[in-house]
């Protein structure tokens, strides 16, 4: 049995029928079901980055469906006047176009009809960046596997703060089993409510089901935390397919210098300068002095330190209740209206 079953366990599994999902039924539920039953031996996550064995209190938790999510005037007159473009010019757009358009206005509405309390923020690193022990110093409790093993991560957990966000999870196809709760009790971490914390595969990991798993659930959630670590920051994978592609989504967006423990004296601060710099060459605008942008940290998820800022950050974050639509705001200027528009002045050749 795997390390992430015996110290979480949650509800349904999924239809695959393993053993771990028959052992989860024959014990508890998921949110989805509208009752969760976290009854677990769980494992603390220490300042330190070790790991002791806490019992849980057993928790049932009857939900209500979260309000859902009410996109500004702005945001909804935007989408409005895609919709229409794309429907007045279905003849001489290219399929493409036409294609990513309608993919931007259906997940907007998708996202539009599920929790406006809520912020789905993905994890994402490659192969050794320590994203996954990152996922659980933030939950405080060892809920992601981590390890000398690669890839550790080989499917999406959740972790939910709060109620009502069963559906969002159902929308990244996260089953019953692979969903958690963090640590609950006195030392619960009440600045994050309403955060939906998704531990991701490697983006380059060598399995493509990862991959893909990646590469989709992506395209679902509100923001990202990019974790990256001393060795692979310059990774020309990283920004060539991610971060290059994502430069305007840089207000949902974290960067995540981690392991600096490894750095020694003042190399923390010239590697951080360094990143900086390669984001800046990415097009990704900065959050500094003030101004709208990616907020860019560094940290040791093994050591804790830098942990709690970026907890701040992302408790800042989470309570704006704002990330939804800017997501949706960025993928409307990346794939939908900002697209489309030149292409109906400059048809490609051969277009109908």
């Amino acid at each position: 049995m795997r390390d992430e079953d015996r110290h979480a366990r949650a509800g349904d599994g999924d239809d695959g029928g393993d053993a771990r999902a028959h052992d989860d039924d024959a014990h508890g539920r998921t949110e989805a079901d509208g009752v969760w039953d976290d009854g677990l031996i769980a494992r603390r996550v220490t300042e330190s980055g070790a790991a002791d064995l806490v019992p849980a209190e057993p928790r049932v938790t009857r939900s209500m469906p979260a309000p859902p999510l009410a996109y500004d005037g702005p945001l909804r007159s935007r989408l409005d006047a895609l919709r229409e473009l794309v429907g007045l010019s279905r003849t001489r757009l290219d399929n493409r176009t036409l294609a990513e358009a309608g993919r931007v206005l259906d997940e907007a509405a998708a996202r539009r009809r599920l929790s406006g309390q809520h912020t789905v923020i993905a994890i994402a690193g490659a192969t050794g960046s320590g994203k996954s022990q990152l996922f659980n110093a933030l939950a405080g409790v060892a809920i992601s596997e981590t390890g000398v093993r690669r890839p550790t991560t080989a499917a999406p957990i959740a972790c939910s703060w709060s109620d009502g966000a069963a559906s969002l999870i159902d929308r990244l196809g996260i089953p019953g089993r692979l969903r958690r709760r963090p640590l609950q009790g006195p030392d619960a971490d009440p600045q994050l409510r309403g955060l939906v914390l998704v531990d991701l595969p490697d983006h380059d990991s060598a399995a493509v089901q990862h991959r893909e798993h990646v590469d989709r659930i992506l395209g679902l959630v509100d923001a990202v935390i990019w974790v990256v670590d001393p060795e692979k920051y310059a990774d020309a994978v990283l920004h060539e397919r991610y971060l290059r592609p994502l430069s305007g989504h840089a207000e949902v967006m974290f960067v995540v210098l981690n392991q600096v423990d490894r750095l020694p004296g003042e190399a923390a601060d010239q590697v951080l300068d360094d990143l900086r710099r390669l984001l800046d060459e990415d097009g990704i605008a900065l959050g500094e002095h003030g101004e709208p942008g990616a907020t860019v940290l560094a940290l040791s998820a093994l050591t804790g330190d830098g942990v709690p800022e970026l907890r701040e950050a992302l408790g800042q974050f989470v309570s704006e209740r704002g990330a939804a639509g800017r997501r949706i705001s960025a993928d409307v200027d990346a794939g939908g209206r900002d697209r489309a528009a030149p292409r109906l002045r400059h048809p490609a050749a051969g277009s109908a």
